[in-house]
């Protein structure tokens, strides 16, 4: 089996599909062409880049401190959104142009940060009502992708206190699998997304770090390594960030998830100044057979 590498960034999620080719002349094009129309009003311009780039993170239960949902809610902080999109602070992306595509890429346009300036300085029209979009829809579920194939779940909830350092917790989640299963996605859903500042994901054999949970009397077990990567004994399954959108692994990628084997999971904590409890769910989506390619990961701090 061939092996193809998945590059996750711990600044947002990035998944490196094949370079099919520079993307510069299309941005060329883009900032060539980044003087927006000369009215721009939120229903008709606005509210579709918002929807399409904003509103996954910045809505109720989500890790974003405001929603972007409603035209108060925008034009509440235009000012503000005017500036972190110039800046391109936001969406959180930090790959820099022109070095391949990226599947899930979070990066606004030229045009699109020109014409969100353009509208706060008009003093942010309403616009037709009547020509508004409606708001992305999110499964009641809460699982993007589909109900999945196995569902695991962090035995029992880590308390992250309100202040002090940053944590790193492992937590070892075991499968129960009585086969082997092939992997084609991971949905992570973190319970107190506000001090979750990124996970990450290995599979290793069943019971290897039971001398090690729990020892210090809290779930889990302490320490900072390359979960998955430098390892590869204990194959890494990618990872979650803020921002992330769930996506499965590009067609004919796979990753064996042996029987019997427990789910590694890395979480880095940052205190938010309010005590959090965090007990993981992760959902796990199975191939039918096993791919032509293997995942293989690699962590590309920022």
């Amino acid at each position: 089996m061939s092996r193809r590498v998945l590059f996750l960034s711990l600044a947002s999620a990035v998944v490196l599909t094949p370079l099919i080719g520079h993307s510069q002349s299309s941005r060329t094009q883009a900032s060539q062409q980044s003087t927006p129309a000369a009215r721009v009003t939120f229903a008709e311009t606005i509210a579709p880049i918002v929807y399409a780039n904003c509103v996954t993170c910045h809505r109720p239960g989500e890790a974003a401190p405001f929603p972007l949902i409603s035209y108060e809610d925008v034009a509440k902080r235009g000012a503000l959104i005017a500036k972190v999109t110039e800046s391109r602070y936001m969406p959180p992306w930090h790959a820099d142009p022109g070095f391949g595509e990226f599947v899930g890429e979070r990066r606004l346009t030229d045009v699109q940060i020109a014409t969100i300036a353009a509208w706060v300085k008009q003093g942010m029209p309403r616009g037709d009502e009547t020509r508004m979009p409606k708001p992305p829809e999110f499964p009641a579920d809460g699982w993007r992708m589909g109900q999945p194939d196995l569902i695991l779940e962090m035995p029992i909830a880590f308390e992250v206190p309100a202040s002090g350092p940053d944590v790193f917790r492992n937590f070892v989640i075991p499968t129960k699998l009585t086969e082997d299963k092939w992997v084609r996605g991971i949905e992570f859903r973190p319970t107190a997304r506000k001090v979750v500042h990124h996970a990450l994901f290995a599979q290793v054999p069943g019971g290897s770090r039971a001398n090690l949970d729990g020892v210090d009397g809290r779930p889990g077990f302490g320490g900072l390594s390359a979960v998955g990567f430098m390892d590869r004994t204990d194959p890494g399954l990618g990872g979650w960030v803020p921002g992330a959108q769930p996506a499965m692994f590009t067609e004919g990628i796979v990753s064996r998830l042996p029987k019997g084997s427990d789910f590694l999971l890395q979480v880095h904590f940052h205190p938010s100044g309010k005590a959090e409890s965090e007990k993981s769910l992760i959902g796990i989506y199975f191939a039918k057979d096993g791919g032509h390619k293997d995942l293989a990961s690699v962590q590309l701090p920022a």
